[in-house]
């Protein structure tokens, strides 16, 4: 008989068994039991004929292809396999025993009915020797001792089989039929021909898997320690605790978990704050505190033991005092002084049952917002925190972060409260108009929460993950203006809008607290440095120009400055006459007193940095005069109109907006329609190009509150009517020449006052809001409220010469 390594390989058509998710290799018997199906009806067509069966193994999916008569594309290879044993069991099930002999290539099928038939072609494998083989062999046979190893409970007898094993592409096809190796990994080992690429693969397989039960006992290890020390901990805090006890030592010292517990107890809080810190306490004193949790669930004790929770006894409130504290800290302001005052009335008859407002002061930098909110806090006698908003784009900044995350902590209004150590704080809200909202959340729908009275009673933290009462906080939120804050936000909170300082107003500040202050901060006295009116005064005029008092400060910390440069030097050279034993002037100490006056302030800050007083110098044809608002504050600005020979086009310059730039095309659509009454030449518009300029061109400027000014200066340029320079004016003008109401009232007059502005020309519409104009204003301004432009131009047109 031929041996088989020399046989030529012959196409054979052989019955199919189809067997899921279990491979049977060459030389290998194994015990099986087979449902009544094709596959059964194979084994018993090969059972009376020669016994060999082709073997193909598929995924539990693909198996009911192969039922249903379906099947997808047959698998590349097959084992051929002689049935030694075949026995039908009552239930229409087969036993059977297979004995894999060789591989064969699979072919195609050629019967589906009543059992599958394939035609294959048996792989008469070579079996290759050799050092490169031998060495490889005794590798894998060391990589399986090592798996036995980790496995356990292994036969002795079946490594001994593995030892025996002389041939690498049977040593590979035994190897990974151990139980740690998967379907898929069976199969690609199957499907290799070559014995020495099927012994590297196999190879591969088993580092792969070695080092994964190598891992996985070392996880299992690190955890049992982690385990045994925890309960190590445990054992020896006890002993010590009984130790303690019998040395009549307290038993709290020295003991992190016992202090947690002593100031959990002493918490005065509500039950479901202690039940939580208790619940956290317990979990720290199971995990131990080497646990890598366990500095975490300190950081969360610590912050509620912290944070003030009980109730306090406030002092009484006294309105005549409270009027005392505002008056003494801030100058004017009697709008909002007047609601505090009523915010504390109420607040006295009421008591705790009266909701804390949410206040909201708007105007421009520089006006006392922030500083009024502190004086309000003196006036109560309660603790001031200050939470600057402005930039913040994440949610979790109000409402903190949840545990979970690395480096977690309460929002912002939480660590106000901490810092507080109070339930009943002022709590300044700076620059909430300045809020930004990004990808991490808007937080301003977060402070939707924190500034409602009717929900904050309950603010929920996500650090916290308990409810933490907000309603005894007086929050006083800060804005330079209101529209960037949403609708929904501005809703639950009670505007107060605090408008720029006149300039007696200024004065008045100045000399009553901020000379005062400057004078302190820089250590000079009275006797040193005295600042006359017309001094500040010119400060005010000549150099700032703002609606605030903050530029003004600076100034008179930099007159400060100088003196007091002065004064020390004046103090060295009399400490080195008298170490020279020379006697110092009487006149030196009289040269250390310094009354700066008006003609001062040039030598010691420079020449003057604004002009003060009208813009132009007399009336000018085709320049008016107007007013604009920001959250800076009002100022003037001139709108100049020059009619050149063209062809009627307009041109505008002075970096306009687009509402600007459409103002003024209805500018010169009402010229045209009101040339016949205004004595403009019907021909005028064809023959002559309109160029319209707002001077410091470098500043944008937009808003339709100049469409008065800009028609004016237009129609003094197109009759030749000069308009009147002490004339300011403010309004939206339509096409039929109405006009309409503006906002910002309170600034542009302010500006116009300050510029030196005789007649100021406002809507009609807007007259309701003279009232509320400081009185020095109202005197000085004769403020003239018109309905459409012909009142316009009768007051701010001169007469022709």
């Amino acid at each position: 008989m031929p041996s088989p390594g020399r046989a030529e390989p012959v196409e054979r058509d052989l019955p199919l068994v189809v067997l899921g998710e279990m491979v049977i290799v060459p030389r290998m018997s194994v015990p099986l039991q087979v449902p009544f199906g094709k596959s059964s009806r194979a084994m018993e067509q090969a059972w009376g004929d020669d016994q060999e069966v082709l073997l193909i193994f598929v995924s539990a999916e693909e198996i009911e292809n192969y039922k249903s008569g379906q099947p997808n594309q047959l698998p590349p290879i097959g084992v051929i396999a002689q049935l030694e044993e075949l026995i039908k069991l009552p239930d229409d099930t087969f036993r059977i025993i297979l004995q894999g002999s060789q591989r064969a290539r699979i072919e195609a099928i050629v019967q589906a009915e009543p059992f599958y038939r394939v035609r294959c072609t048996p792989i008469v494998e070579t079996e290759p020797t050799g050092m490169e083989v031998e060495a490889l062999m005794d590798t894998v046979k060391q990589q399986m001792d090592e798996l036995v190893d980790h496995l356990g409970e292994v036969p002795q007898d079946a490594v001994a089989f593995v030892h025996r094993i002389d041939k690498p592409g049977h040593l590979a096809d035994i190897v990974t039929y151990a139980p740690a190796f998967e379907f898929s990994e069976r199969l690609d080992i199957l499907n290799e021909i070559d014995p020495i690429e099927r012994l590297r693969k196999a190879y591969m397989l088993l580092a792969r898997q070695l080092e994964l039960l190598k891992l996985r006992q070392k996880i299992q290890q690190d955890t049992k320690e982690m385990l045994d020390q925890s309960q190590r901990e445990y054992f020896l805090r006890e002993q010590m605790r009984v130790i303690r006890r019998e040395l009549g030592e307290d038993e709290d010292s020295d003991d992190p978990i016992d202090e947690l517990k002593r100031k959990i107890a002493e918490l005065k809080a509500p039950e479901y704050v202690k039940e939580q810190a208790t619940h956290e306490l317990k979990r720290l004193a199971q995990q131990g505190m080497n646990s890598p949790e366990s500095g975490v669930i300190r950081t969360y004790l610590d912050w509620i033991i912290s944070l003030p929770w009980s109730e306090e006894d406030m002092p009484e409130i006294s309105i005549s005092q409270a009027q005392a504290v505002l008056d003494e800290d801030h100058y004017g302001l009697e709008k909002v002084k007047e609601r505090l005052l009523e915010y504390l009335a109420v607040r006295k008859l009421a008591g705790s049952k009266m909701r804390s407002p949410i206040l909201c002061l708007v105007g421009p930098p520089g006006v006392g917002k922030t500083s009024l909110g502190r004086s309000i806090a003196r006036a109560l006698g309660r603790a001031f925190v200050r939470t600057s908003l402005g930039g913040i784009r994440d949610e979790a900044e109000i409402r903190g972060h949840r545990r979970t995350y690395i480096g977690a902590m309460p929002g912002r209004i939480i660590q106000g409260m901490k810092t507080a150590k109070s339930r009943y704080p002022v709590y300044i809200l700076d620059e909430v108009d300045k809020i930004g909202q990004d990808f991490r959340g808007d937080p301003t729908s977060a402070l939707l929460e924190v500034l409602d009275p009717e929900q904050n009673n309950t603010f929920s933290d996500h650090y916290l993950e308990i409810p933490y009462d907000l309603s005894q906080v007086v929050f006083i939120a800060t804005a330079n203006q209101l529209d960037p804050i949403p609708g929904p936000l501005r809703d639950r909170m009670e505007v107060i809008e605090i408008g720029g300082y006149t300039e007696d107003e200024k004065l008045g500040i100045a000399q009553g607290f901020l000379v005062r202050k400057q004078r302190e901060f820089h250590g000079l006295t009275t006797e040193q440095l005295q600042i006359t009116n017309a001094a500040v005064l010119k400060l005010i005029r000549e150099y700032t120009r703002e609606a605030g008092v903050r530029n003004l400060e600076r100034e008179l910390a930099s007159l400060c400055r100088k003196v007091a440069r002065k004064v020390a030097a004046a103090g060295d050279a009399a400490k080195a006459q008298s170490a020279d034993g020379v006697e110092a002037p009487a006149s030196e100490a009289a040269a250390q007193q310094y009354v700066i006056d008006e003609g001062d302030i040039v030598t010691y800050l420079g020449p003057e940095r604004f002009s003060f007083g009208l813009a132009e110098e007399k009336d000018e044809i085709g320049v008016a005069t107007g007013v604009y608002w920001s959250p800076t504050g009002g100022d003037t600005l001139s709108i100049e109109v020059l009619p050149v020979r063209g062809k009627g086009a307009l041109q505008l310059t002075g970096q306009l907006g687009d509402v600007m730039k459409e103002s003024a095309q209805a500018a010169l659509s009402y010229a045209r329609y009101r040339a016949d009454q205004l004595g403009i030449d019907p021909n005028y518009f064809e023959e002559h190009n309109i160029h319209v300029h707002v001077p410091e061109g470098a500043v944008p400027k937009d808003g339709p509150s100049a469409g008065i000014t800009l028609t004016t200066a237009l129609i003094s340029a197109m009759t030749g009517r000069p308009v009147r320079r002490d004339v300011a004016m403010t309004g939206e003008v339509t096409l039929r020449g109405k006009v309409l109401p503006i906002g910002g009232l309170k600034e542009k007059t302010l500006a116009a006052h300050r510029a030196g502005i005789k007649t100021f020309i406002l809507p009609k519409d807007n007259a309701k809001d003279i009232s509320e104009l400081p009185q020095k204003v109202r005197d000085d301004l004769q403020l003239i409220p018109v309905s459409s432009m012909e009142e316009v131009l009768k007051i701010a047109l001169a007469r022709s010469q």
